[in-house]
């Protein structure tokens, strides 16, 4: 029988190591090691496709979510600009952490940044000034490149609009 471990299973591994090499206390190198070689396996027979796939349906509930509340006013119960407070309110009710403040410019540090938009994934929006001043997530891609974008406070509400792909800063996985 295989033993199959998850990449979060593996963090754990070797959080236990180094926690013991810290406190002075001698772990084998071989529970990290085992762990490794165990997740290696898992990739190498799937496991990989699993969590991509994962990641994706995870992105998909983001997007589904985001979908809900189009056409609605601000329902975050925050004054003033709001998106990023929408952004935080659909990743918290799926899962995620929210964005570290209320700024447009806090979905910068949120996560992994992505070279190709992903339908899911945060994207933040520039001024003509280039400030972070828009975030929101990707819902779709355009065959003219442009970039489907739910967000809230655009035009007082959560709409689903196309925004030109220079006026993004930057693709934020969510996963």
């Amino acid at each position: 029988m295989k033993t199959v471990m998850t990449i979060p299973a593996v963090l754990t591994a070797l959080t236990i190591s180094g926690a013991a090499e810290a406190s002075g206390r001698y772990q084998p190198p071989s529970i990290a090691s085992a762990a490794l070689a165990s997740a290696s396996a898992n990739d190498a027979a799937g496991g990989a496709s699993a969590l991509r796939a994962e990641a994706s349906q995870s992105r998909g509930d983001v997007v589904a979510e985001a979908e809900r509340w189009l056409g609605s006013r601000n329902m975050t119960g925050k004054g003033g600009p709001w998106c990023a407070h929408f952004a935080s309110y659909v990743l918290q009710r799926t899962g995620h952490r929210p964005l570290a403040n209320g700024m447009a410019s806090s979905a910068l540090g949120y996560g992994r940044r992505l070279v190709e938009p992903k339908v899911g994934a945060l994207a933040v929006v520039t001024t003509r000034d280039g400030f972070a001043a828009h975030v929101g997530f990707v819902s779709g891609l355009r065959s003219d490149g442009s970039i489907e974008l739910i967000s809230g406070n655009w035009g007082r509400r959560v709409t689903d609009s196309a925004v030109s792909r220079r006026s993004v800063v930057a693709f934020v996985d969510v996963m």
